[in-house]
């Protein structure tokens, strides 16, 4: 019927894991859950090990890591059934009827894909971590008839139901092995097959709020796969910051403005990481770092 797919990296999977084998148990449905290890760095072992105590429930642990992209494709290599539902490690259902909506999903046959969307917790965390809940809260957490408009735009790897036939087909994108992007060619890759996404009122919530500096650096790991991606121009007209680098580019402004975010770095990131965070300084810190990649 269903395998439930979890990458792990550095973070406690035992919550959720407990949690979704509740909710499946419970619907006396085959099923399982396969977590895979990817090298992680923290003494989560221990406590994640545990999760095989629970029936149905496998762990394995990669002694190398093989990036983002390639575990979510090892995950669907080693499950069994005809569903795949993938999860982030660091999120939680919102409602106890998750995995029964995501069953009511595959018994409808409406689709074939199906993202359920996340939220963030409204309590504001400490300053060290308050960009990345004021990103979650002002571009990830899109409410539902927002995300059925643009079911392509508002794709989240970290819960979505596809069929493993379909997702066979397509695949992550494993030349990306950084954090960033893959959600975005992946969903582009159902689009240009005619594969329709299904989005569905089933959010999770997102638990993991890296700090600032933490974040800092996913950004630039997403950029510079973002700086990979522009060369095949496969992206140019789904990602906002390409269509302004192109701009950029016309003009011949890339090296410029390269050099300029250089200079203001420091300043970027004494806002990125205050009290008051800006995404448009965020936005500027994308683009700036993109356009001093390619200059160099």
């Amino acid at each position: 019927m269903i395998s439930v797919l979890i990458p792990i990296f550095n973070f406690n999977v035992t919550n959720l894991v407990k949690e979704i084998h509740t909710q499946l148990a419970i619907l006396n449905i085959n099923f399982e859950i396969i977590c895979i290890d990817d090298a992680s760095t923290t003494h989560n072992f221990v406590k994640n090990n545990t999760i095989e105590q629970l029936n149905n429930v496998t762990f394995i642990k990669l002694n190398k890591n093989i990036g983002r992209s390639k575990i979510r494709n090892l995950l669907a290599l080693k499950s069994k059934y005809n569903w795949l539902l993938f999860l982030d490690v660091d999120v939680i259902p919102k409602q106890q009827c998750f995995i029964k909506n995501y069953i009511d999903c595959i018994n409808s046959k409406e689709g074939e894909v199906y993202v359920g969307g996340i939220s963030y917790e409204n309590i504001k965390p400490t300053k060290d971590r308050l960009l990345r809940w004021i990103y979650g809260k002002k571009r990830e957490e899109v409410s539902f008839n927002n995300r059925k408009k643009i079911p392509y735009k508002y794709f989240f790897g970290g819960n979505f139901l596809i069929s493993k036939t379909i997702f066979n087909s397509i695949k992550f994108d494993e030349s990306l092995s950084k954090y960033g992007y893959e959600d975005v060619l992946f969903a582009l890759s159902l689009k240009i097959r005619g594969i329709n996404i299904v989005q569905v009122n089933n959010p999770i919530i997102h638990l993991g709020i890296p700090k600032t500096k933490d974040f800092l650096v996913n950004i630039e790991h997403s950029i510079e796969n973002l700086a990979i991606l522009c060369e095949k121009e496969i992206l140019l007209n789904e990602v906002k910051i390409l269509k302004v680098y192109a701009f950029l580019n016309r003009y011949y402004l890339i090296f410029p403005f390269g050099l300029l975010f250089s200079l203001l770095k420091p300043m970027l990131v004494r806002n990125l990481g205050s009290k008051n965070p800006k995404l448009f300084v965020l936005d500027f810190y994308k683009l700036g770092y993109l356009c001093f990649l390619k200059k160099n």
